[in-house]
């Protein structure tokens, strides 16, 4: 875990705007021997955090059935940036940062509230699947636009 580096600032700059969309309090339990947040950790509170963008755009797991589809995760990441400790306040921050016709990348960073220190930052990519045939389907325009009305804008590969 390194100092905060020039290419996390300019990732930040680019594309639409991170989106803060929860903030949790370091437990004991989420801690290790050394006393800072265990790494794997993160990849609850970036899973907390996708789920929790849903419900920011009023279109969670619920309505995604509802319209016939459901999201699968095929990869995640996480580069780790500085440590977290027992009691520290942790704002997760998360936007979708491209959409095509079936899948989703968010880009994820977490940071330490009191001096606002990036801990973590990465990516999540889903797939869109119809929920009965389990194939690849098109996201549906209202999840595109309750994402680039929550955020400001949309990245696409041009897939309307």
């Amino acid at each position: 875990m390194g100092a905060n580096d020039t290419e996390t600032e300019e990732r930040a700059a680019d594309g639409p705007a991170f989106q803060s969309v929860f903030e949790n309090r370091v437990r004991f339990a989420e801690t290790d021997q050394q006393g800072i947040v265990f790494y794997g950790e993160y990849f609850t509170f970036q899973d907390e955090a996708v789920s929790a963008f849903f419900r920011a755009i009023d279109y969670g797991y619920e309505q995604m059935r509802a319209d016939g589809w459901q999201i699968h995760v095929v990869n995640t990441e996480l580069n780790y940036r500085a440590g977290a400790e027992f009691e520290d306040v942790i704002v997760n921050e998360l936007r979708v940062a491209d959409i095509g016709t079936s899948s989703l990348e968010y880009e994820y960073r977490a940071k330490r509230e009191r001096d606002d220190a990036v801990l973590v930052d990465g990516t999540v990519t889903q797939v869109a699947v119809d929920t009965e045939t389990e194939e690849p389907t098109r996201i549906p325009d209202d999840f595109r636009d309750a994402v680039a009305a929550l955020q400001g804008g949309l990245e696409t590969d041009g897939q309307r």
